[in-house]
């Protein structure tokens, strides 16, 4: 099965769902399918070639194909998109969606499943459910857009459950709970380059470091760690690791990169808050193993929507995050995780002391977190994806009665 790939993007940009769709098409390839990778400019890898002549013409990934042909996502991108579609006589096409990823202005990218109507059925990934930024005073418009996008789909794919409730609320097409598994690959270190990580942080033999990996934005909770770290003894410190603002959104999320650097220097705890910037697969797989204790305060609260989640379950880490309004089914206090309330400060600081003198119990944790990563892997969600790939074009393909 050829199958077309679309996402705003894609390695070596920072980013989420590039990191995402990156995984997807390794395991697509593995079972067979052909993936043709549709996205920016931007990812085209810096030894690819350039010339003139082989800038519209794809590049092998050996898993994939890659498609990096999109200057700016607005309404000519739609055209480049189905000449590539057509071109490549591709069976189906997997949006994936996420406003920011699209660095979206304009509703172009809603509009590809409509567009793709006897072409080939889409199917869009919602990774989120928010809505794009159009003008100013487009409230109504924004969510239209969006649920326009499920109705005209061949199907969707939620990435948790209750994204899956709300989108069963605006369409009657085909629809799969389908997760996320880790943004990369699990990595064990060994003794000697977590001592290596540690030192580099110049930390004591007594000190507890706390982890946070992602980029950070007002929807992660970063702040509230630092008020919670205020709250805790000098030689508990904190780790950011990985890039900070993504290429995806990256003003908005700078602007809160400011504010937060601005709330540590106020707070005095520059020694304490430390930051890898971006780092290559291993080495994050190192930093999650030198931290004591993962601390990932989101807050809409913990999701099988986040990668980075994804990561920390992978590679078996005691972790301390928040609860959301409803518990999704496998993730369970003080087995897998521990919950707190989002934006509570103190009771993170309370988290945070009470587990940080407990080694044992943070040991428990990372085993709970590393059997609950099992659910998660890339074969079964390929499995599953391909399924419903498979599903979406034999309907596309039977004749009208």
């Amino acid at each position: 099965m050829r199958v077309g790939l679309v996402t705003g993007e894609y390695p070596p940009m920072e980013g989420g769902v590039g990191a995402f769709t990156e995984q997807l098409a390794r395991a697509l390839s593995a079972l067979n399918c052909e993936p043709h990778i549709i996205t920016s400019r931007r990812a085209r890898p810096d030894d690819a070639s350039r010339s003139v002549s082989t800038l519209r013409e794809p590049v092998n990934l050996g898993y994939a194909r890659l498609h990096p042909r999109i200057n700016r996502w607005r309404w000519p991108s739609i055209s480049t998109i189905v000449d590539l579609i057509i071109r490549y006589d591709l069976d189906i096409v997997n949006l994936q969606y996420q406003p920011a990823a699209f660095n979206m202005n304009s509703p172009a990218i809603n509009y590809l499943p409509w567009r793709l109507r006897g072409i080939a059925p889409a199917v869009v990934t919602f990774h989120d459910l928010r809505v794009p930024y159009l003008f100013p005073k487009a409230n109504g418009l924004r969510g239209w857009v969006v649920r326009t996008m499920a109705r005209r789909s061949a199907g969707c794919i939620a990435t948790n459950a209750a994204d899956l409730t709300r989108l069963q609320q605006w369409t009657d097409k085909p629809l799969r709970h389908i997760p996320i598994g880790s943004n990369i690959d699990a990595y064990d270190p060994n003794h000697v380059e977590i001592a290596e990580a540690r030192d580099h942080l110049h930390l004591g033999r007594n000190d507890i470091l706390l982890g946070y990996f992602g980029f950070l934005n007002e929807s992660k909770g970063a702040d509230v760690l630092i008020d919670a770290l205020s709250q805790l003894d000098d030689h508990v410190h904190l780790v950011f690791f990985g890039g900070r603002t993504g290429a995806s959104d990256a003003k908005s999320n700078q602007g809160y990169l400011d504010h937060l650097q601005q709330v540590i220097d106020r707070r005095g705890l520059h020694r304490r808050v430390h930051w890898t910037g971006f780092l290559p697969p291993m080495r994050v797989s190192t930093y999650l193993s030198a931290a004591d204790l993962m601390v990932m305060p989101y807050r809409d609260g913990v999701s099988s929507r986040r990668g980075t989640l994804m990561a920390v379950l992978a590679h078996g880490r005691p972790l301390v995050t928040t609860s959301p309004g409803k518990l999704e089914d496998g993730f369970e206090h003080d087995k897998n995780m521990w919950l707190v309330p989002p934006d509570d400060a103190r009771a993170l600081a309370d988290a945070v002391r009470s587990l940080g003198s407990d080694p044992a119990r943070r040991t428990r944790l990372g085993q709970g977190a590393k059997e609950l990563a099992k659910s998660f892997g890339w074969d079964a969600i390929a499995r599953q994806t391909a399924e419903f790939y498979e599903e979406l074009v034999s309907i596309h393909e039977r004749p009208a009665a």
